[in-house]
């Protein structure tokens, strides 16, 4: 199974540290990240084992709201009443969500693990607590382990969990970064982050609001089928997104949907670990898609070599050139409804052109595929101000326009 991990250490013209991480192996790992004026980081697969989670028992939770970014006034959730699930709270550092977690049997240790769509592992930095939280079965001294960590406090339930130790001690903005929240857990509950008042939600199915429920409270469905699933056997063969990969994986669990750039369609993975704080509204798309945007309308894209960066890979120093466009006057960014329709639509998105070397292929992500694919940085969804990740259903709700 392809793995996937949606953070990365950003070099730009002047040094850009955001999002960094390592991969399972224990080396830099690409992903999609910026934090300061252009959005863009690799992302990439790796062909470990995905950490398995165990369910042990059942806790809820309701904390107050905290957060470093301008969050828009009003709650698209608000009509939905319980069927949202139980709360905690969501802050924004970066424009990327963090949970606090608890670790221990009382929850001794506590960090902040954002909430990381496009990674299928979660991952800790036990140099982020006072006090560094008890692991079994690894080297807890090794970049890259993969520990097992009792008394993990996710969404209301203690998992028995296997967390990859990273080191995430040079991200920028406020606040520490303790961990990440894969979609290993996060598959596991339908999970609303209420950006405008600064809350997470977690159901699971059984009590979940229906479609019906979410269309009356003004959402529109976006279609992940074969992408994102809670049963992993119902994802799609890799190889329908990169006709070169051997057979017989599959596509990460990532929320990929589809999307329209001048009305080009693709392929698009919502990526809410990617940090776009630099340009807003950035989407890293792949040389495929720029191919046919280019065939299709070859003036909807206008270069602005001013943005361009280089990001690091899974491999040792290896960078990835990433070239930057803005939308020709009268061009869109679309998201595309599960029905056909625009769900959503921006004008001012920057594009940036993933040009992944031959040297980082065995990294995987989009750079990699053959078919048009893009990923969306994290300010598009502080700005709809809620989204609802249905892994059950294999959808995801935003507010209407």
């Amino acid at each position: 199974m392809k793995l996937h991990h949606a953070h990365a250490i950003v070099l730009q013209s002047l040094l850009l540290i955001a999002c960094g991480a390592t991969s399972p192996a224990g080396t830099a790992n690409g992903a999609d990240s910026q934090v300061a004026d252009s959005d863009v980081t690799a992302d990439t697969d790796s062909d470990t084992v995905a950490p398995d989670v165990e369910a042990d028992a059942a806790k809820a939770t309701d904390d107050a709201a905290a957060g470093d970014a301008a969050i828009p006034s009003g709650d698209p959730l608000a009509a939905l009443g319980a069927c949202v699930g139980s709360s905690q709270a969501l802050t924004v550092s970066a424009l990327m969500p963090y949970a606090t977690v608890g670790i221990g049997a009382n929850s001794e240790a506590s960090g902040a693990f954002v909430l990381d769509f496009s990674s299928t592992f979660s991952s800790i930095d036990l140099a982020a607590f006072i006090t560094p939280p008890t692991t079994s079965g690894c080297d807890a001294t090794l970049l890259g382990s993969t520990c097992t960590v009792a008394d993990f406090h996710v969404f209301g339930a203690v998992y028995k969990a296997s967390l990859v130790l990273e080191n995430f001690s040079g991200l920028a903005g406020p606040l520490r970064q303790a961990g990440i929240i894969g979609t290993d857990f996060l598959s596991m509950h339908v999970v609303s982050l209420s950006y405008a008042e600064n809350k997470i939600f977690a159901a699971p199915a059984t009590t979940a609001c229906t479609g019906d429920a979410l269309h009356t409270a003004g959402l529109v469905a976006l279609s992940t089928a074969g992408y994102y699933q809670h049963d992993l056997t119902l994802l799609n063969p890799y190889t329908i997104v990169d006709t070169t990969a051997t057979p017989g994986g599959h596509v990460p669990n990532v929320p990929t949907v589809p999307v329209r750039v001048a009305g080009v369609a693709a392929l698009a993975q919502l990526d809410t670990g990617f940090s776009d704080a630099l340009v807003s509204h950035s989407v890293n798309i792949n040389t495929a898609f720029l191919t046919a945007l280019q065939t299709a309308n070859p003036a909807a894209l206008v270069r602005d070599a001013t943005l361009d960066t280089k990001l690091t890979t899974c491999m040792s120093n290896v960078q990835e050139p990433a070239e930057a466009y803005h939308l020709a006057s009268g061009q869109q960014f679309e998201l595309m409804a599960d029905d056909g329709s625009v769900a959503r639509v921006w004008a001012d998105a920057t594009i940036f052109v993933k040009k992944t070397p031959v040297a980082a292929h065995s990294c995987g992500g989009i750079g990699t595929w053959t078919v048009p694919a893009a990923q969306v940085g994290a300010s598009f969804y502080v700005g709809l101000g809620a989204v609802i990740f249905d892994p059950f259903a294999a959808k995801v709700w935003i507010p209407k326009n």
